[in-house]
């Protein structure tokens, strides 16, 4: 199995993950290369936005939904996170979280 994703494996992981997010007040969008470019990536990189009606989304319940379905978060905190699925590397974006996150691992 290749470490590197493809477009259509990326819309399929946003369907399994669409199919649980919204009971943690959010919706996935799939962004970056695998959207915007031809060919394999490296990683997949998803962007997770609150549903209005919600004042913010539960991370804590949404994790432990992202783990049942073999999403593992490896690191990170408030807007970028860190995780794997079937060895492949995914960055999780949460655009109206607080805190630096990214490029600190």
């Amino acid at each position: 199995m290749s470490e590197q994703w493809t477009q259509v494996e990326a819309v399929q992981l946003c369907i399994e993950i669409e199919r649980v997010c919204p009971t943690y007040g959010c919706h996935v969008a799939l962004t970056g290369g695998l959207l915007y470019k031809v060919g394999p990536r490296k990683d997949c990189d998803l962007l997770f936005y609150r549903i209005r009606q919600w004042g913010q989304i539960d991370l804590e319940g949404l994790w432990a939904a992202l783990s049942a379905i073999g999403v593992n978060q490896t690191s990170g905190f408030g807007w970028c996170y860190k995780a794997t699925y079937r060895g492949k590397k995914i960055d999780f974006f949460f655009p109206e979280e607080t805190g630096e996150g990214y490029g600190k691992d």
